[in-house]
This record gives C-alpha cells, sequence and structure tokens, in this order.
C-alpha cells in the first residue's frame, strides 16, 4: 500500500512539472473572392510556424516569389489577369518548423479568386437595387445629301443625271441670255440652293447647286454653261468686216471708259465711253481681236484703237493719220502690240511716227525712238514744214520741167528754121 502511494505522487508530479507543446499552424488567405480584369488584392500566408514559403500564381503576377513567416503573417499583392479566375499557391520549403524548431510539414495551400466581366459583375458583388430609366435616344438625323433629279428649261445636260455625278456640261445657242434649274432632292428633308432663274452671258458659266442633308453634311453638283459667243453682228471697217465680241473674259477694258450697250438689228452689241470717244471690242477677219474707234452715227469702224503705255505716257494708238510720199508706212512691235507707223529711212529705222487719239478726241503725232523705248509729242509745226517742203520740191520740179520743154522747142524750132533758109537760097 505504501508503494502504490509513491507511484501516484509520482505520476501526478510528471504532469505538472512538463511543459505543454504549442501546436503548429499554416494557412493561406485571400483580401476578396471577385477582383477586377488586370486588378490587384492581397493574401495573407503564415501562423505558428517557421521557414521559407513559395508562391506560385496562375493567371496572375505575385509581389515577390518567396516569403519568410515566423510565426505570423506575411502580405502578398498579387495583380489579376484580364479574365477567368486567379489562383495563389503557397509552399513551404525544406526545413520548415512549428515554434519548437520541430519540422513541421504542413504541405500547400491554395486560394482562387474570380475576375469579373465588365460587361457581366459577378453576382456576389453588391447591386444598386434602385432601378434607373435608361436615357433617352436623340433620333438620328439624315445624311441623305444626294439628288434625284435635275433638269434645265433648255437644252441636254452631258453626261445624262446620275445623283452619284457632281458635274456636267451644258452647249447653248448664243441667243440664250437665261436658263431655269430644277431639282428634287432624294431625301424630303434635304434643302437645295442655287435653283431657278439664272442669267447667262456669252461664253462659259458655272452654276452651283449645294444640297444640304439633314445633320447639315453637303454635296455640290455643278453645270458648265457654253453660250455661243459667235459675233452676231459685224461693222465696216475700211472695207472689212469686224465682227462684235461678245465674250469679254480677260479682256482689260480701257481706263477711264464704262460699258454701254446699243441695239442693231435686234441684236444688242457692247459699247465702251468715256465723254467724247466709243469704241467696241472686235474681231478681224484675221481672227485678231483689237478695240476699234467706234462712229455711233455712221454705224462705222473708224481706226484701230490701241491703248499703249510707253514711258510715262498712257496712249490710245489709232491707224496713222499723217500722210507723206517721203514716209515708209510700216508696222513695229511695242509691248507685244503690233503699232502701224511712219518711218524716215534706213538711216533713222530705230525712230517711227506714230499717231494716237487724246480723252478729247483730238488726234496727236508722237515721235517713238525703240532704243529708249520712249516717246515724245512730234510738233505740228514739224508736220506742216515737212509737208511744205515736199511741196516746194514738186514745184521746182515741174518748173524745171517746163523750162527743159520750152527750151527744147525753141532749139527744134530754129533748127527747123535755119534749113529752111538754106535751101531758099
Amino acid at each position: 500500500m505504501k508503494y502504490r502511494k509513491l507511484i501516484v505522487f509520482a505520476i501526478i508530479s510528471m504532469f505538472l512539472f512538463i511543459s505543454p507543446a504549442t501546436a503548429a499552424s499554416f494557412n493561406l488567405t485571400s483580401s476578396t473572392k471577385q477582383v477586377s480584369p488586370n486588378g490587384t488584392f492581397t493574401v495573407s500566408v503564415g501562423g505558428d510556424c517557421i521557414g521559407r514559403v513559395n508562391i506560385t500564381v496562375s493567371n496572375g503576377t505575385p509581389s515577390t516569389s518567396s516569403v519568410w513567416v515566423e510565426q505570423g503573417y506575411q502580405t502578398i499583392t498579387v495583380k489579376a489577369g484580364s479574365s477567368g479566375s486567379v489562383t495563389v499557391t503557397a509552399s513551404p520549403v525544406t526545413g520548415f518548423s512549428d515554434p519548437d524548431a520541430n519540422i513541421y510539414n504542413p504541405g500547400s495551400r491554395s486560394v482562387t479568386v474570380n475576375i469579373s466581366s465588365p460587361s457581366n459583375p459577378s453576382t456576389s458583388q453588391t447591386k444598386p437595387t434602385t432601378q434607373t430609366k435608361p436615357p433617352v435616344q436623340a433620333p438620328v438625323k439624315s445624311s441623305n445629301n444626294n439628288l434625284s433629279s435635275l433638269t434645265t428649261s433648255i437644252g441636254e445636260l452631258s453626261p445624262k443625271f446620275n445623283s452619284d455625278t457632281n458635274e456636267y456640261s451644258l452647249n447653248l445657242p448664243g441667243d440664250i441670255t437665261s436658263i431655269k434649274i430644277d431639282a428634287t432632292s432624294s431625301d424630303s428633308k434635304a434643302k437645295i440652293n442655287g435653283l431657278g432663274d439664272v442669267s447667262l452671258k456669252p461664253g462659259n458659266n458655272t452654276i452651283n447647286i449645294t444640297v444640304t442633308a439633314e445633320n447639315g453634311s453637303t454635296k455640290d453638283y455643278k453645270i458648265n454653261v457654253y453660250v455661243d459667243d459667235t459675233p452676231q453682228i459685224t461693222i465696216n471697217y475700211k472695207g472689212n468686216k469686224i465682227g462684235v465680241i461678245r465674250n469679254f473674259e480677260g479682256v482689260t477694258i480701257p481706263q477711264g471708259f464704262t460699258e454701254n450697250t446699243k441695239e442693231i438689228d435686234n441684236h444688242t452689241i457692247t459699247l465702251f465711253t468715256n465723254k467724247n470717244i466709243t469704241v467696241i471690242y472686235g474681231l478681224n477677219e484675221k481672227n485678231e481681236k483689237y478695240f476699234y474707234l467706234y462712229d455711233d452715227i455712221r454705224n462705222e469702224c473708224l481706226s484701230k484703237f490701241i491703248p499703249l503705255s510707253i514711258g510715262n505716257h498712257n496712249l490710245y494708238i489709232i491707224d496713222p493719220t499723217f500722210k507723206n510720199n517721203n514716209l515708209t508706212l510700216s508696222t513695229i512691235t511695242i509691248s507685244d502690240e503690233k503699232i502701224d507707223c511712219y518711218k524716215f529711212g534706213d538711216n533713222v529705222d530705230n525712230y517711227c511716227l506714230i499717231s494716237s487719239i487724246n480723252t478729247d478726241g483730238k488726234a496727236l503725232e508722237y515721235l517713238y525712238e525703240s532704243t529708249e523705248n520712249t516717246v515724245q509729242l512730234y510738233p505740228s509745226f514739224l508736220a506742216s514744214s515737212l509737208e511744205k517742203s515736199n511741196n516746194v520740191i514738186v514745184y521746182i520740179l515741174s518748173a524745171f520741167l517746163l523750162l527743159s520743154v520750152c527750151i527744147s522747142a525753141f532749139l527744134f524750132y530754129k533748127l527747123i528754121s535755119g534749113g529752111k533758109h538754106e535751101k531758099s537760097k
């Protein structure tokens, strides 16, 4: 009985003096169950354990590939992929132990996080319970800016109308002065500008039609109209016919002249006038175009009329009015214009006498020098003196010829009289 009591006492004492062992643990948890595409989340790894843990991630990227845990937890950031789910795995390496340095091999731990779709978020996310009405969509405005038809009151378009063809041509007779344009749009809500009556001039005309769709986009159609500009009226000029030109595109009207019109044989011609001079623009029989000095009363052209600047002089060149048998009528070129003038001879070939008219209608003579391209007013008394001197020469030659005839007749008479006297002896 005594030994039995000693054994019980020994067993109780052993349990009282032996320290209890600490239980080991190893865990892996995630901060969320769902993450947005390419978003980030965190995981915690560790527990009552000591050692290195390797971190691997499928469909994602960890902030580190391994951590050291020692009776606690380490946090790792993970970046998710674009879709599907992310799985994070924590694996203790060799030498892992419990807090008492005893070998501890708990095995790997894994956690999976779903990647939500932007258009189909997971039902695990909290959704607002308040229902909202969808936004009211504004009506879509039409972009149709095509024509379904395009017509003219006279003539035929070339090519034939097609809504996809933007440019057309139209040739009309010379007596047409206006045309009416009509068109319809493919969309009734589109607007058309450029329709109705359009005035035309001889030569080239351009008519633009613009279609504006309901949404504001535009489309242009163009008609190139040519009105025959062949002269309809001819006017006499020194035995020749001058056709009165109707198309003045590219023509420079003489400075100081204004445009007027005149009716001749049911046709309208254009005149250009200042206070004392009237000119027309005409086409001669050689297809050359000039201004012509025009006599409105006699309805005839009196002379070519060529506006020309020489040095500081602005001249209106006309046909030569000064005539002299000792001068030679020639044609020279000044500033690309062919000018008729009188030259004095081969020894003074660089000088030429040209005729002009001033704004008062008075004819003037100018002496032109081609070397320096200069002109100066030619005094009228020189022309008169030259004419008079030529007349004197004619008179002297005539008197000399008459005297020669008289002397010859006298000598012939004496010769005949002398012969008769010899025979009488």
